[in-house]
């Protein structure tokens, strides 16, 4: 890793030189255009994926240089200011060594147990599924928005799989017995369910299979608050917006999400 890191630090060092070299306000050269455009490229598909994999580096410390990366992909378009692309890399340079290979050569990219681990390794083989396997492979390698989104779906197919087990009619008496309801939490309820196999029950919103499970005493009203915000965090990962997910985010959401799978 640590020769990956320099090598492109030493790239980028050139390309500010270059650029410091020029006497015009604006960018031209389609030279230095297309030397601006591959640096930031190869952050994304070369730099960045070593430090995803490998534990020591904060999510805050890689979006940062994630962040620069993609400001001057976007700046490589005809004709931008000099000074732009100067500052861009100056912020890309100057912490580089201490942020990112200084760590590396300390042993930040020796792949071992993440604080993800420590906590997977707590969820029993029986609780298992695809998605959940999934997502714990995003989370280590650092996806955490695509963590989210797998985890939830083990989350729900969790649910099924019980309400599949326990018999589809319990679930449908439950929701009419729900909606009938003219006080109290569920008075408010109106999504009278009628299905008879799995595949009709995955049509079910998840927040109303959220209500219904609470009628069946599967969960109460805090978990079922929690639940919900577990959702909201795979919305919020699933569709793009400004609210970040961090490490701590995941793995608050793992622990939420976790009652269901106990």
């Amino acid at each position: 890793m640590v020769p990956q890191l320099k090598a492109f630090l030493g790239d980028l060092k050139s390309l500010r030189k270059d650029l410091r070299a020029e006497t015009k306000d604006q960018v031209a050269k389609k030279a230095l255009r297309e030397r601006a455009e591959e640096l930031g490229s190869r952050w994304f598909n070369e730099v960045l994926p070593l430090l995803t994999t490998a534990a020591g580096y904060s999510m805050e410390v890689t979006e940062k240089y994630s962040s620069g990366c993609a400001r001057l992909i976007k700046l490589s378009a005809p004709n931008n200011l000099r000074k732009s692309y100067l500052s861009i890399l100056g912020g890309l340079v100057t912490a580089f060594r201490d942020d990112l290979i200084l760590p590396a050569q300390q042993g930040a990219g020796s792949v071992g147990p993440s604080r993800f681990d420590t906590f997977f390794t707590a969820l029993s083989d029986q609780h298992e599924s695809e998605y959940l396997l999934e997502a714990t492979s995003c989370a280590k390698a650092g996806y955490l928005r695509a963590a989210v989104v797998l985890g939830w779906c083990a989350v729900v197919d969790r649910i099924h799989r019980r309400i599949e087990t326990e018999g589809f009619a319990t679930f449908n008496i439950t929701s009419a017995k729900l909606a009938s309801a003219t006080k109290g939490r569920f008075k408010r309820f109106n999504q009278t369910q009628n299905v008879n196999s799995i595949n009709e029950l995955r049509t079910v919103f998840d927040t109303t299979v959220l209500w219904i499970i609470e009628g069946m005493g599967w969960i109460d009203s805090n978990q079922h608050t929690r639940l919900r915000s577990c959702f909201d965090m795979r919305n919020h990962s699933a569709h793009p917006g400004e609210a970040p997910i961090t490490e701590f985010n995941l793995l608050s959401f793992f622990c939420l999400s976790s009652i269901i799978c106990s």
